[in-house]
């Protein structure tokens, strides 16, 4: 797809890895738009990535900037297949990795539980002599002629990186350093994860698995952006390539593999930067995202768009203390295959088929029933206009894996039950994020993204009383869109565990972390950053704080007293949990800094042009009702023009689904603005 675009000063390219697709949006310094989509390939996932910038035909040597959004540091954890590594820890404590902790917080009635398998294997772990107290004081010193044993008997098992997490080392720094000395001494070049550096923060389980993940996925990172570096540069690219955040801003791909821990939600996050670009040219300050991708479904929320963060994720049922931005995810991509589960029941995810073999209807192999498969069968998908019809789909395929569930009916039965079912999740995940808060999801707009979200968009919002629905420009290519909108963000976090108190904003705590900030800030080649501190509070007893910030974004930091601090967390805990409590004790756990640079991208997408095949009425099934629908160009729905449902507006990256009392209309910024039209809508 070409288009014009507002001039901008330099040539940028996001490329985005999904489960499913690469997507690709290059901006040139003329104006010019171009995308691309190719099949993600999972062995290799940097081929994706080249190939889809060779496609599009991107002059990759007049290219200033290529930001980057990857799971591959995600995968590489799921699936345990990271880097040989050891890890260093107290005498005493080498277990604290394969115990964890002793609640259970999900899954509490599964039969068939199984706890997380630790991503370093215990033969990996080894002791070394030292101790520290819990206010940072020597209680032993280092044994330094034990660590280097220790460390000589992990190179001599062809360790790939060393991690090393001592007790209470947030406190004191000192051993770990002179540690890290001693690995660079012994072997040079050898990547090296330091609690101290990846996660400064009191709880020795969650600051030893962060630490312990960083090291497992920074070789495979490392490993994955040098090839990618090595095929852009043979292209002739000679910028600095970007990646992509967990925390919604971007960092230099050099600085990825010592803080791969950073990425693990990159996608995802880069969709919502987009979401939040959207809505802002839409006059929309409410909003929930919904990014259905091809292996799972992202939702977030943003009030007065303001997006919460959360200082902890948790991948695959291991705690990661990271910023990161606060989404739900849920298994019901496009990929998501639809089974009967143990109850005899009709499920939908969280198994995927991936890009490979994919859906059944992909026609490569795969024969288990999807969402995808389903959409076509349902006749949402038309075969001839998949992927702008440069891939063909097999609806016959789709249909026999669909009819191979046995539950009765017709395929076109079973696939709106999947479809319904893959709704109610969605809906159940918007919810995560708003009525389970206190917040009424129906005074929030839902932007839909990701090639799947459109499609289901409108019946969600229908599930949850919503009215308006965003899908924006190109929903299937958010994601590599939201890459070049996005801020520069560096985020720094200290514990500091005191009563709250007149002396809480402690000038020289923040001076230290400030320094910390524009160390790695001059690293980044980040100037003229805004300045954000938070602290991390909770009530006296509470095993969970939030992060309160004293300043909004782009405000100047300001001193506040011990009142206003605790408004500030009060509010903020009465807007997640619904209460408040005068009487009890507010204490604070931590500092963080946030600085960060606004995109200084200035974008204007194009409009439709009016071409595209005349609009034809076939049937389809949507929300359970099968009749008469029109199937339309997105490029054909002119700015002003509506199109009232039951109607599929088709675009190369995604399908609009407008169901029966709801209406369609193009707005002036060529974005798809759906509103519900009667309140009988199904």
């Amino acid at each position: 797809m070409d288009g014009t675009i507002a001039a901008t000063t330099r040539t940028l390219v996001g490329v985005e890895v999904g489960g499913t697709f690469t997507d690709l949006v290059w901006i040139d310094h003329a104006g010019a738009v171009r995308t691309g989509k190719t099949p993600s390939t999972p062995s290799e996932v940097q081929k994706a990535v080249l190939e889809v910038i060779d496609a599009a035909g991107v002059p990759v040597e007049e290219v200033a900037r290529v930001t980057h959004g990857s799971t591959v540091a995600t995968n590489a954890l799921i699936t345990r297949r990271g880097a040989q590594v050891g890890v260093l820890t107290t005498t005493g404590f080498r277990d604290v990795l394969i115990l964890g902790r002793a609640d259970r917080n999900h899954s509490i009635y599964d039969m068939q539980y199984r706890r997380p398998e630790p991503p370093i294997r215990r033969a990996m772990l080894r002791e070394v002599t030292e101790r520290l107290g819990p206010e940072g004081e020597v209680i032993a010193p280092l044994d330094e002629a034990q660590a280097r044993a220790q460390i000589a008997a992990f190179l001599a098992q062809g360790v790939e990186g060393i991690a090393i997490s001592l007790l209470h080392a947030y406190r004191n720094p000192a051993h770990e350093k002179r540690l890290v000395e001693i690995v660079r001494e012994l072997a040079p070049g050898l990547p090296v994860s330091a609690s101290h550096e990846v996660s400064p923060e009191f709880r020795e389980y969650e600051r030893s698995v962060t630490t312990a993940v960083n090291a497992f996925v920074g070789p495979v990172v490392e490993r994955y952006i040098a090839r990618l570096d090595e095929g852009l540069a043979t292209r002739g690219y000679g910028g600095v390539l970007q990646v992509m955040q967990s925390n919604g801003g971007t960092m230099p791909a050099a600085q990825a593999g010592p803080n791969a821990v950073r990425m693990l939600l990159s996608g995802p996050a880069a969709g919502i930067s987009a979401a939040m670009w959207f809505a802002r040219r839409n006059g929309i300050s409410d909003l929930v995202t919904l990014d259905m991708g091809g292996t799972s479904t992202d939702v977030a929320l943003a009030e007065g768009r303001v997006l919460a963060t959360v200082p902890e994720l948790v991948v695959d049922g291991l705690p990661v203390r990271t910023a990161a931005l606060d989404m739900a995810t849920i298994g019901a991509g496009g990929g998501s295959i639809a089974a009967i589960d143990a109850g005899g029941f009709l499920a939908v995810g969280p198994q995927s088929a991936g890009a490979d073999p994919g859906p059944a209807c992909y026609g490569r192999g795969g024969a288990a029933p999807t969402a995808t498969d389903a959409q076509v069968v349902a006749g949402l998908l038309r075969p001839e206009r998949f992927f702008g019809g440069k891939m063909a789909l097999r609806p016959d395929l789709a249909e026999t894996a669909i009819a191979g569930l046995g539950q009765g009916g017709t395929p076109q039965q079973t696939a709106d039950a999947i479809l319904r079912i893959v709704n109610a999740n969605m809906a159940s995940a918007v919810r995560l994020v708003s009525t389970e808060r206190g917040l009424d999801a129906a005074r929030f707009a839902l932007v839909a993204f990701g090639g799947g979200g459109p499609v289901h968009a409108a019946m969600v919002a229908d599930e949850l009383g919503i009215g308006t629905v965003l899908v924006p420009w190109s929903p299937g290519l958010a994601s590599a869109f939201g890459l070049l909108v996005a801020d520069t963000v560096i985020d720094v976090t200290e514990s500091a565990i005191q009563p709250l108190g007149e002396g809480t904003l402690d000038a020289s705590r923040l001076a230290a972390l400030e320094r910390r900030a524009a160390e790695e800030a001059a690293a980044a080649g980040l100037e003229d950053a805004a300045l954000r501190v938070g602290l991390d509070m909770r009530y006296a007893g509470q095993a969970f704080e939030l992060t309160v910030w004293t300043n909004a974004p782009g405000d100047a930091p300001v001193a506040l007293d011990a009142a206003s601090l605790r408004g500030l967390f009060e509010e903020e805990h009465r807007a997640r949990y619904g209460y408040a409590r005068d009487a009890l004790k507010v204490e604070v756990t931590g500092y963080r800094l946030r600085l960060s640079r606004a995109s200084e991208v200035a974008i204007e997408t194009p409009l439709p042009d009016g071409s595209g095949p005349t609009p034809e009425t076939r049937d389809a099934t949507i929300g359970g009702q099968r009749g008469p629908t029109v199937f339309r160009p997105r490029c054909g729905l002119m700015p002003g023009e509506a199109q009232a449902g039951p109607a599929v507006i088709e675009e190369p990256t995604s399908t609009v689904v407008v169901p029966r009392g709801w209406s369609a209309r193009c707005a002036p910024t060529g974005d798809i603005i759906m509103t519900r039209e009667t309140e009988t809508a199904t």
